[in-house]
Formats: C-alpha cells, sequence, structure tokens
C-alpha cells in the first residue's frame, strides 16, 4: 500500500481523478460520495466515466442535497446516465452530509481519496483541500485494503431511511420542497451573499488578508460548453462615466498585462476603422509564473462563470459575455462598467492567433481615444472586492 497527501490547490484532486480515468486500466467498480456536485465539473468527467462503464465498471454516486450544495440541473443530468446514483438526507436539519470519496477498483488494484474534496470546481481546482490517497496492489494488499474500506460502506453502498434511488419523481418532490435549487438560483444566492457584504463594507475594517494567484479549472470541451443551463444575468448598473481620484485601489491579483499597440489604443489613421477593443494576445504573459499562457484559451476559462451567449451579426461560431470590471486609467476611477468580452472557439486548435477581443464600447471608446493610451502597460487583475471580479488598470 502506498499512502500520498494531496494539498490543493498546490496538486489539484481533479488532475488526479482525470489521470486514473485516462488510464488504460479495466476498472470494475468506480464509486464518488460527495456532499456538494456541480454540474461544471460532472459534465467536464462525464465522456471518460461513461466510457468506463461501457467497458463494464459498476459506477455509482452517492450525493448530498443539504445547504443547497446540489442542483436540479446536476440531478437531471446524473439520471441520464443510467447508474446507480443515491441521494442522502437526514430531515434534521443540525446533520448534514458531508463525506468526500473517491473510488476507482479494478481486479488487479484500486485507489480511493479520502479528504475535504467536493465534486465541485471548487473542490476539484481551486479551492484549500487537503485529501489522502491510497493506492493498493492485489492480493497482497487485500487485508488493508479491507480494513480501511469497510467502515466506508455506509457511503459506498448507502441504504436505509436517509437514502434514496435517484429518479425524476424524487428530483420532482425535493424541487417542490424547496430543497433542490436550480442553478440560477444557486448562483443568485451566491451573487447576493457577495454583494451584502459590499453594502456593509463602510461599517467594518479593511481585511487583514491578501488575495494570492489560484489555478483555474480545465475549459470545459466546446461540445459540452452549449450543455450548460442559461442563466440570465444581472450586470452591474451603470450612470454613465463618473470619474474620481483612485486614491486606494482595491487589492487584486494580475491575471494579464500588456503594453498597448496603436490598434488596441483605438490610434489609427483617419479614414480608417479601429478595432474597437483589446486584443487579448499572449503578450508573453506568465501564468503559473515560468509558463506562458496558452491566449486561445485563457480568458474563455478566466471569465467562465459568467453568461455566454452565440454572438449575433458576428462569426457564426463567435459568443460573448459581458463582464463588470472596474477600471483605472491614469491614476482616475471610472467606475465598474460592463464590458463586452467576445471569444472565438474555433480559434482553440492552434496558438498562432488570439481569440478573444475586449471591446471598449461607446462609452470607452472616445475616452480611450481621448487619452492616447499608444505605449501605456494594462494591467487586468483578478480582486477580491466583492462587487466585481475583476479590475482593469492602465497606467
Amino acid at each position: 500500500m502506498i499512502v500520498r497527501t494531496i494539498t490543493q490547490p498546490e496538486n489539484q484532486l481533479g488532475i488526479s481523478i482525470s489521470e486514473l480515468l485516462n488510464s488504460e486500466t479495466v476498472y470494475t467498480r468506480i464509486v464518488f460520495v460527495s456532499a456538494f456536485v456541480a454540474l461544471r465539473t460532472v459534465l467536464r468527467l462525464r465522456e471518460r466515466l461513461l466510457e468506463h462503464v461501457e467497458a463494464g465498471a459498476r459506477l455509482s454516486l452517492t450525493i448530498g442535497i443539504d445547504l443547497g450544495g446540489t442542483s436540479r440541473e446536476v440531478l437531471e443530468e446524473l439520471l441520464r446516465w443510467n447508474c446507480e446514483i443515491f441521494i442522502f438526507h437526514n430531515t434534521i436539519s443540525r446533520a448534514t452530509f458531508h463525506p468526500k470519496i473517491y473510488l476507482f477498483q479494478s481486479e488487479e488494484s484500486a485507489t480511493f481519496f479520502i479528504g475535504s474534496n467536493n465534486l465541485t470546481d471548487g473542490g476539484f481546482y481551486t479551492n484549500y483541500e487537503a485529501a489522502t490517497r491510497y493506492d493498493f496492489i492485489f492480493p497482497a494488499d487485500a487485508v488493508e485494503y479491507n480494513r480501511l474500506i469497510i467502515p466506508l460502506n455506509s457511503f459506498i453502498n448507502p441504504n436505509g431511511t436517509t437514502v434514496q434511488r435517484l429518479d425524476m419523481e424524487l428530483i420532482q418532490t425535493l424541487v417542490a420542497r424547496g430543497e433542490l435549487p436550480s442553478e440560477a438560483e444557486a448562483r443568485e444566492r451566491n451573487r447576493n451573499q457577495r454583494q451584502s457584504r459590499v453594502r456593509d463594507a463602510a461599517d467594518i475594517p479593511a481585511s487583514p488578508f491578501q488575495p494570492v494567484a489560484i489555478p483555474f479549472p480545465p475549459l470545459l470541451p466546446r461540445n459540452v460548453r452549449v450543455e450548460e443551463p442559461v442563466v440570465t444575468p444581472l450586470p452591474h448598473q451603470e450612470s454613465g462615466i463618473l470619474p474620481t481620484d483612485a486614491v486606494t485601489r482595491p487589492a487584486g491579483v494580475l491575471v494579464w498585462r500588456k503594453t498597448l499597440p496603436q490598434t488596441d489604443a483605438l490610434q489609427v489613421n483617419e479614414g480608417s476603422h479601429h478595432v474597437g477593443g483589446v486584443r487579448l494576445t499572449q503578450a508573453r504573459f506568465e501564468n503559473p509564473p515560468g509558463q506562458r499562457i496558452d491566449q486561445t484559451t485563457y480568458f474563455r476559462q478566466l471569465f467562465a462563470d459568467y453568461l455566454w451567449e452565440r454572438e449575433l451579426g458576428r462569426h457564426r461560431d463567435q459568443e460573448h459575455s459581458f463582464v463588470p470590471i472596474r477600471i483605472i486609467i491614469r491614476g482616475i476611477d471610472y467606475g465598474i462598467h460592463n464590458f463586452e468580452i467576445s471569444h472565438k472557439p474555433s480559434g482553440e486548435a492552434g496558438q498562432d492567433n488570439y481569440t478573444t477581443i475586449l471591446r471598449w464600447g461607446h462609452v470607452f471608446n472616445t475616452v480611450v481615444i481621448g487619452e492616447n493610451l499608444t505605449g501605456s502597460v494594462l494591467s487586468l487583475y483578478e480582486t477580491a472586492e466583492g462587487s466585481t471580479d475583476f479590475m482593469i488598470v492602465i497606467e
């Protein structure tokens, strides 16, 4: 038996899970046990998991629904997999279902993880988590394997009055009882929690902690992105340009930087048309340090949590989103504005060209042209501000 510790985000559990799914091992059983489950995460794993099912693996998931951590769309997706899905829920409110276990077993070996990682993008990639990995070779490690796995049987093979096999009737009952939020409701709840902290910010001291860069989850494959439910966006309400001196710049982590050429600064010859935005190119930017970004997917990952829709009237596979971003130009804070981010998925196959552009929009075209920002440095930060996730600083 080999025992290892996985500390995230330095070592992402999702990477270890993907390596097991992508291996040539013929699994007889795969078991996931998780308190919370996210749609994007199961969509990312779906193809490989179902390939193992077709090869003969028995796939089962035991899932919690407490605290609104699993949405209706997640359960509807898993129901289509036609495998063993169990919902574990104790109606006593102070008893929360909270275990996280991931088991991969074959005739010759087994691997399982037990720790704090939920089956979510945070649990698999971006949160600070800790898990223990156990690797067994049979028959030599069979006794030790049984010693460790048998006490987990109530989660791996659940039964009793706190467990129900998933079907559509159960989903409808949970929705009717208000115990199963939609993806839209879950996102709105999270957004309201962030905004409530912002409303109270004037009455509380500044945080003594600082933001630190963390890795991104892998980008969903193009053919899977369209399956994410459309969530009606609630963009930041703008009131025109109201510049103020940026006395205190919100704390943030640098996620991209570029020196603006004439074209991005909208400085063109008379009679010529400008591109209308900043090309989000590689610009030799490294994230993580020592590794240059792949600009064809990097920015789509960066803004993945926003609503993306087909961009009508442009390239046939172009998609766009509107992202509220605070913008500070030469020490002047212009507030938070909804910037259009346009992305061309067909360009993701190669790294020669940019695939994404941030459009200045009619509000800022005049400002950018008037400031003549050619040669200025644009820095994009991921912030801990609360009212917005991103900030642009040009200086």
